[in-house]
């Protein structure tokens, strides 16, 4: 598969994701990389960032979650 078929399928994923879900990922940013981490081959797709139930006051002008 070449990497514009895969980003193609991820943007097609993306898309499917119902709209009160979406409407939650409030500054998620969504990366493709190369490839997976060589410790964990079958990793398909890595949160980083801070869960919406660990927010507090203190979340604001923080750079975008990521995955």
């Amino acid at each position: 598969m070449t990497r514009e078929e895969f980003e193609t399928l991820v943007s097609d994923a993306l898309d499917q994701i119902p709209p009160q879900l979406a409407a939650m990922m409030d500054n998620v940013a969504i990366f493709v990389e190369d490839e997976p981490e060589p410790s964990d081959p079958e990793l398909l797709g890595l949160y980083e960032g801070t869960p919406l139930t660990e927010r507090g006051e203190w979340y604001a002008g923080v750079l975008p979650d990521r995955i």
